[in-house]
Formats: C-alpha cells, sequence, structure tokens
C-alpha cells in the first residue's frame, strides 16, 4: 500500500517535471499557430463568404454584355478571400475585345469589375483589327464591325498606316468626306479611296507630312472646281509635284483602258 502511494507521488511529480515554464511556453505557441493555421485555412475556403453581389462595369459597344457575364460567372471561383483575381483578371482580359480589367473586393460580398473595351480604329489585311493606340487584336469571324476602314499593306506596316490614316482622314473630313479604305503595296505606294468611291493615288509611304502635301492639293482642288462634277471624278492622281491628273468616269466608259487624256490640274 505505501509502495503505491510512492508510485502515484512520482508520476505525479514526474507530470510536473514536464509542464515546466518553458514547456508550457512552446505547447501555448505550438496550439496558436495550429489555430491560426486552422482559421486561415478557413477563411480562404472556397465556401467561406462566397459573393452575393458582383457588379460588372465598363460602357460596352461592340463586347455583348450578356456574353461578359458569362465569361464572369464561369470563371468565379472561390469567395472573398480565396478568390484569385489575378487568374480572373487574365482570364477576361483573353477575349479579343477585352482591352483591360480591374478587380476590386468590397467587404463583405460584394465583387467590382470595371471592363475597357478595345476601340476599334480600322481592319488591318482582313484578319485583325488596329486600336485606337495602333495595337493589333483579332476578333473572331463575325464579331468584326461593320462600316471600319479597311487598311491593307505590308505586314510590320500597321502603326505607320495608322498615323497617315488620321492624318489624311482629318483632312478629307472638311469635306465632308470618309476613307472607305487604304491600300499599301509591296512598293509601298499608297491608294486611297474615299467613301463616295473616287480613288486617290499618292506616292511612296514616307512620312505623312509628304502625304499630308498630296492630300492637300486634292483638298484644294475638290473645293476649287471638282466639287460640282465629283460624281464624274474615277481617279484622281495625286503623285505630281505641282498638280493632279483627274481620270473621268466617261473617259473610262469611252477608252477602255487609255487613260493617256486624264485632265490635268495645276
Amino acid at each position: 500500500m505505501g509502495a503505491r502511494r510512492i508510485k502515484q507521488q512520482q508520476e505525479k511529480l514526474g507530470l510536473l517535471h514536464v509542464l515546466t515554464p518553458r514547456s508550457m511556453k512552446w505547447f501555448v505557441a505550438v496550439s496558436l499557430l495550429l489555430a491560426v493555421g486552422w482559421f486561415v485555412n478557413a477563411l480562404y475556403a472556397p465556401t467561406t463568404l462566397p459573393f452575393k453581389t458582383i457588379q460588372v462595369y465598363g460602357e460596352l459597344q461592340w463586347l455583348d454584355r450578356q456574353e461578359l457575364n458569362s465569361l464572369v460567372l464561369r470563371d468565379l471561383q472561390g469567395g472573398f478571400f480565396s478568390l484569385d483575381v489575378n487568374g480572373l483578371k487574365q482570364n477576361l482580359e483573353q477575349h479579343a475585345w477585352v482591352k483591360a480589367v480591374s478587380i476590386r473586393r468590397v467587404w463583405p460580398d460584394v465583387l467590382q469589375i470595371m471592363v475597357t473595351e478595345q476601340q476599334p480604329l480600322a481592319v488591318w489585311n482582313e484578319d485583325s483589327i488596329i486600336n485606337q493606340a495602333g495595337e493589333l487584336f483579332a476578333p473572331a469571324d463575325g464579331q468584326f464591325p461593320e462600316a471600319l476602314t479597311e487598311i491593307n499593306g505590308p505586314q510590320g506596316m500597321h502603326q505607320v498606316l495608322m498615323e497617315h490614316y488620321n492624318t489624311l482622314s482629318g483632312m478629307v473630313a472638311s469635306l465632308g468626306l470618309t476613307i472607305k479604305d487604304i491600300n499599301v503595296n509591296e512598293r509601298r505606294a499608297m491608294e486611297v479611296t474615299l467613301n463616295n468611291g473616287v480613288q486617290l493615288l499618292l506616292g511612296r509611304v514616307r512620312d505623312e507630312s509628304e502625304s499630308a502635301t498630296e492630300m492637300m492639293r486634292f483638298v484644294r482642288a475638290y473645293t476649287a472646281t471638282l466639287a460640282p462634277q465629283i460624281d464624274r471624278v474615277q481617279v484622281v492622281d495625286l503623285r505630281y509635284t505641282n498638280g493632279l491628273a483627274v481620270r473621268w468616269k466617261q473617259q473610262l466608259e469611252l477608252q477602255g483602258n487609255n487613260n493617256n487624256s486624264a485632265l490635268k490640274a495645276g
């Protein structure tokens, strides 16, 4: 009986020996770490604090809003803390008509998505679009806007021709005209077709100021003499130093391919 009591006392003393102040500190620290780990893991669980309100902003002209909403819901995985914001942003920006996306979380359950749409300037070589910043993007078939100016030229020239287009379109706009298309061949010679069907032949593509000088001759001739009879004009050749040549539609009908008698105006 006495031996048993002694053993029990020793066990108590051993237990007290194990739970020293230092051991207690380690025990508490480990417990806190485990608790924090469990709490963080619970916060980042996909089902924790799910979004109840999703707000999609942006002035959309070419991008279908229902299609955009479907893309958001498809890629929206996770709650307030667990959502992969960068992944959602990158997935949305893969759509050709989406230029940029910014995402903001508002406590406790609101997700705000701001979408910036591409601003098209012209169709490039029939298979892509030049935006207002001179960048190319390629929408799917059937997503090309109608009535965009078409620009065709050698690969790598889209930014140069965009600058020419901006300059020349501003000049003909003063006449109430627009540019329908611009074609540049491998020799870099430029041909501009206006919305009234008149074709303008310009020289080689160099600095846009030189193209502007050639176009100015057309602007002056149009204002002075061509405007009343513009419906009879087929081609205006602006590749002259101090003038231009006009080929009339009637001449083309009567003479076929013989255009040697085209009018030359100073």
